[in-house]
């Protein structure tokens, strides 16, 4: 089996290939607005260096927590490709994504975090022996103060977004990554094929936040 992972959920746009249960390749640009200008030609280049996307047969792609923006462009993309061949999309949590690529490195117990917006983050710890359930995580959503009250800063802190906090000792930088959703998209195919469905959307948590523009009024 053939699966096409899409991470869109950060400033790392990523996109990665699974054969036969093996990653094949992955190719990622970080930067903003990355996802919206080259994800497509970064699907192109990936296929075009080992097979056609005809032998494509299911998609995965980074549902969230993450980038409102990033998120909703991963997930159309991955429909759109899917459409003509009616090909399943399988979402993958963007924590056990991240996990996943942490697990490279760290050999501990830690704390995952994905900065919302202002000083909120995502969070959740990874159990060194106990990774996380594909199809059901229990996300944190809290300031940074209180976060550091749960976890005491006593696991390593891993984190796509660069978060600068008194409270939080110093966090690694680390990316989910596009060869890890299609990975994990082939570890667990069946739990997240009964999750592709026609009107699946990505796993926001928080209310995406619209403010109305007031024009500052002269004092006096």
């Amino acid at each position: 089996m053939n699966i096409l992972g899409i991470d869109t959920s950060t400033n790392n746009c990523s996109v990665g290939l699974v054969c036969n249960g093996r990653i094949v390749d992955r190719i990622a640009r970080i930067g903003r607005s990355m996802a919206s200008e080259q994800l497509i030609s970064l699907i192109d280049e990936l296929l075009k260096k080992s097979i056609t996307m005809e032998e494509i047969d299911a998609i995965a792609v980074s549902i969230g927590p993450g980038s409102y923006t990033g998120l909703r462009i991963g997930l159309s993309t991955a429909k759109g490709l899917a459409f003509a061949r009616k090909l399943p999309v399988l979402p993958v949590p963007t924590m056990a994504v991240l996990e996943s690529v942490a697990r490279q490195t760290i050999d501990s117990d830690m704390v995952l975090m994905i900065k919302s917006h202002r000083d909120l983050a995502y969070h959740v710890c990874c159990r060194k022996e106990h990774p996380l359930s594909i199809d059901s995580i229990d996300i944190g959503y809290d300031i940074f103060s209180d976060i550091h009250q749960r976890y005491q800063n006593q696991h390593p802190y891993i984190s796509p977004s660069e978060i600068v906090d008194a409270d939080i000792k110093p966090v690694e930088t680390l990316y989910p990554e596009g060869d890890h959703v299609a990975w994990l998209a082939h570890q667990h195919y069946q739990v997240l094929l009964s999750q592709s469905v026609p009107d699946l959307e990505p796993l926001y948590l928080s209310e995406f936040e619209v403010k109305k523009w007031k024009p500052k009024t002269e004092s006096g």
